[in-house]
């Protein structure tokens, strides 16, 4: 099984209908659509939703470079909220600044679908050799 498809197995990855994408550029991220299950009580999207939209891309980010012996956990996540999520999904796409023989850093931006910026975040996932199949 290719990397990026391992991802969609993952049961917070259908929970929440988390679909990795492909932008005009040809990035891939991923997008999460929003529903009134994933808003907070004032109505804009939950914050751990795009705290989970910018994990994600990070994920498919470190997979489409680490191959099918490996894979990678998230060790350190930072996000800052700049704008309310309200009646749109998001998309997140992350860029890998440093991929190294054992950890990958990475920010990541999320938006909304009027191209606002409406997350920014940081992260370092951890590169781990795979020693029995993911089933």
């Amino acid at each position: 099984m290719a990397s990026l498809d391992v991802l969609g197995t993952s049961n917070i990855w259908r929970y929440l209908g988390i679909d990795i994408i492909t932008n005009e550029q040809g990035k891939r991220g991923v997008k999460i659509n929003n529903t009134d299950d994933l808003k907070q009580v004032h109505g804009s999207l939950h914050g751990g939703i795009i705290a989970t939209a910018i994990d994600t891309a990070m994920a498919v980010a470190v997979n489409e470079t680490i191959g099918p012996d490996h894979y990678a956990v998230t060790v350190e996540l930072k996000v800052n909220y700049l704008l309310p999520v309200v009646d749109s999904d998001i998309y997140a796409y992350a860029n890998l600044v440093k991929a190294g023989k054992r950890l990958f850093i990475g920010t990541i931006n999320v938006y909304d679908e009027n191209d606002s910026l409406v997350a920014i975040g940081s992260s370092t996932f951890s590169l781990i050799t795979r020693t029995k199949d993911i089933k």
